[in-house]
């Protein structure tokens, strides 16, 4: 349900962190947009429903209890979930594209409900210069004109590029207390996301916020974006926030949503379902929601849908063999691996394991251009090496080993059914190690003392017979404790000593540059990356290495290629579909296949729980919950 992001996302968290838009920045500049009408918030008179004569109650059992269901103030698994039911939408992603929900349509520039139109700017303006960032435009600074070509500022007023996208809401949309549910609401979101006080996430999009002009309610049903001149968002379709309850919130301050009771333990929602009941440590139950927009066509199909919180993965697997859980979805492989060996063989019980591919993908990320500080001998700047390891290791038993037989090896940074998909263009590393050890000689590495570690013979900055040791770290998780080991073992036979080492994800994940990942002070890293619409090349150009001005950059292999570097920012710069964004795109794919930053190793597999009476569920590889669809689902008599 929760939007993601690519280049901008990425670009500027640090940034945003430091400088979010005040409140009076978001409203309409002077002579672009009228003011935001005054919109009525009258509360219809709940509907006669017919009562169910025995309820149709659907019971969701979870590893873990979300501590708030406010949009802004978590990210959990188990919150999701919960999400699922009483939103729907506002948009989804569904393999790898985006539907609209609760809008009439995706806004587009051919449909006219997305335009770009030529602004005149003048020095002190806010502007997105041509290289990305948010600037005051000043003499000297080069930014983009209205044909897209780059010119240096000179002081002259300049006629830049600026989009304005329209978003037009479903008609008779409702809040769970029978408030109309308006334009304003998503402008209220917005205001919100814009606080310092708001957490940085995928919901919030504080990159977005930044580069925008204005976002305004039009009239009770239509929104209206304005980007800074010089942004033209790629994904401009998304740039809409997911409405919050002006009518019940507005009191209360951005700070004070983080913690208070209305938004975090029962959030007024659209969707099917709303709240009746959280019993904390327990259940949370949730009842028909009267005021669903889709109500006429017979849905949500359920009365009822209960989540129970079970910790224990032994007295989960009983209750669900004992028929007390219809369904219990996937809230990441740790939880999902002690929930399957705490049950039996499931042949017979009722219980079928459903299995989809998961958008996250499994890697190693090498530390190519570590941080200064980080004194070690650079083992990784040669490709040679890189390719060398991919083919010394055996990714497909790897994948086997720790997922089974649906187990799959990625050659690229995006899964085969993603729509830009690399295909023919990517290289592929089988499992080669006699000619991975043939790469390590010729790049100079070859064991010469007969220990078995292969040592740096007349390797420029490397003192010969320097050892190639190397440490690797990734997070406890029991998987990822797995493909370490294999990896260890299977670089041994070629010749090369990796030292794992396990640390707590917050650690691990920290920013720079203090921490390992994102301090660039790794040697090898394991970790997953999550692959959504956007596909996200600029994870490795090098204007995005992490350093101490901003540690949240995604480059943190500190991959520098000038070759990548413009097929990705050629890719960028164009419109999605167009000849050059795909051309572009698969061009960077191939590069990153060839010279090999990170080595993808699998797809993660999210596995659901479902009793045989129960019916609907559609996994997705893209949708943060398995319960996406729960208006559909049903149980057999």
């Amino acid at each position: 349900m929760r939007k993601t992001r690519g280049l901008l996302a990425i670009l500027t968290v640090s940034a945003v962190l430091s400088s979010i838009l005040p409140l009076s920045s978001i409203l309409p500049m002077s002579g672009c947009a009228p003011s935001s009408p005054s919109i009525p918030t009258a509360t219809l008179p709940p509907p006669t429903l017919t009562p169910t004569p025995v309820p149709r109650v659907l019971t969701v059992c979870l590893q873990n209890e979300p501590d708030s269901l406010y949009l802004y103030g978590s990210d959990q698994p188990a919150a999701h979930h919960i999400w699922a039911a009483i939103y729907d939408g506002p948009l989804d992603q569904r393999t790898y594209a985006t539907q609209p929900v609760i809008l009439t349509r995706l806004p587009s520039l051919d449909g006219g409900d997305a335009s770009i139109r030529p602004a005149v700017v003048q020095s002190g303006e806010r502007v997105v210069a041509a290289n990305g960032e948010v600037i005051a435009l000043a003499p000297g600074t080069t930014v983009r004109s209205f044909d897209r070509q780059p010119v240096v500022f000179d002081g002259t007023p300049i006629t830049l590029p600026q989009m304005t996208v329209t978003f037009t809401l479903q008609p008779d949309l409702h809040w769970s207390d029978g408030t109309p549910l308006t334009a304003d609401d998503s402008v209220f979101s917005f205001a919100i996301a814009a606080q310092a006080e708001t957490p940085t996430g995928p919901a919030a999009q504080k990159a977005i916020i930044q580069r925008t002009a204005s976002y305004y309610a039009r009239d009770a049903q239509t929104v209206v974006w304005r980007g800074l001149p010089g942004f033209l968002d790629q994904y401009y379709a998304r740039d809409f926030w997911p409405p919050l309850p002006a009518h019940a919130w507005s009191h209360l301050s951005a700070s004070e949503l983080l913690t208070a009771a209305v938004s975090t333990r029962q959030p007024l929602g659209w969707g099917p379902f709303t709240f009746q009941e959280w019993v904390p440590g327990d259940h949370l139950t949730l009842v028909r929601n009267p005021y669903y927009f889709r109500a006429s066509e017979g849905l949500p199909r359920l009365d009822q849908v209960v989540f129970r919180f079970i910790g224990n993965p032994t007295t989960l697997a009983q209750e669900l063999l004992s028929g007390r859980c219809d369904i219990v979805p996937y809230e990441g492989g740790a939880a999902t691996a002690s929930l399957q060996a705490a049950l039996p063989v499931l042949d017979g019980t009722g219980i079928t394991a459903i299995t989809a591919q998961d958008a996250r993908w499994e890697l190693l990320a090498f530390g190519i251009t570590p941080a200064a500080g980080y004194d070690r001998p650079d083992f990784f700047e040669d490709p040679r090496v890189r390719q060398a390891i991919a083919l010394c290791i055996n990714r497909q038993a790897l994948a086997t080993q720790v997922l089974g037989a649906e187990g799959r090896v990625l050659q690229g940074v995006l899964p085969p059914e993603h729509p830009l998909y690399g295909g023919d263009a990517l290289m592929t590393w089988g499992y080669a190690p006699a000619a991975g050890q043939a790469l390590l000689t010729a790049a100079h590495w070859y064991d010469e003392n007969g220990d078995t570690i292969r040592e740096a013979h007349t390797i420029p900055g490397i003192p010969d017979g320097t050892p190639f040791q190397v440490h690797y770290i990734t997070t406890d998780d029991s998987l990822r404790v797995q493909v370490a080991q294999r990896i260890q073992n299977d670089l041994a036979q070629c010749g090369l000593q990796v030292h794992p080492e396990t640390i707590p994800a917050e650690a691990l994940f920290a920013p720079g540059p203090e921490g390992p990942l994102f301090g660039r002070r790794f040697d090898i890293a394991q970790f997953s990356w999550r692959a959504v619409a956007d596909p996200l090349c600029d994870r490795f150009i090098s204007s995005q290495i992490p350093d101490d001005v901003d540690g949240a950059r995604p480059n943190v292999t500190g991959f520098i290629d000038d070759e990548y570097d413009s097929a990705c920012l050629s890719a960028l710069e164009a419109w999605p579909n167009s000849e050059t964004f795909l051309t572009a795109h698969l061009e960077a794919q191939r590069i990153l296949s060839e010279r090999l930053p990170v080595l993808p190793l699998f797809q993660r597999i999210k596995v659901t729980l479902v009793r045989d009476s129960f019916v609907g569920l559609a996994p997705d590889p893209t949708e943060s919950s398995e319960l996406w669809n729960v208006e559909y689902f049903d149980l057999r008599p």
